[in-house]
């Protein structure tokens, strides 16, 4: 029997993601504390695959497309958690598009960033 909750579904999740999308790429943008935003980015990024995850089960994907579903959305945290860096001199977010080589200086006033 096909429930009729993935189009009820559908338009909470997309405002949903987009305000977190929204908020969190200011905090990103405006805040210029890096020890915060290493602090809240590990938290967020999780938070932001589960949500993902938590969606797809209520539209109705099955326990079989989780299971394949869930190593991906882990592998795609821990790639954006290790292409994004903080600039503890200016505060700058620093994200690198090689997700195999973390940024090593800060784009805005060039010093050395943190592991």
């Amino acid at each position: 029997m096909q429930s009729h909750l993935p189009s009820a579904v559908s338009p909470v999740f997309f405002v949903i993601w987009a305000i977190l999308a929204i908020s969190f790429g200011a905090f990103l943008h405006l805040s210029p504390n890096a020890a915060l935003k290493r602090k809240v980015l590990p938290l967020a990024s999780v938070a932001a695959g589960l949500l993902f995850v938590g969606f797809a089960w209520k539209m109705g994907i099955p326990g079989s497309g989780l299971l394949f579903m869930i190593p991906f959305v882990g592998l795609i945290t821990l790639v954006n958690l290790r292409a994004i860096k903080f600039c503890d001199a200016c505060g700058k977010t620093v994200r690198t598009q090689n997700p195999f080589s973390p940024p090593k200086f800060c784009s805005k006033c060039g010093a050395p960033l943190i592991k």
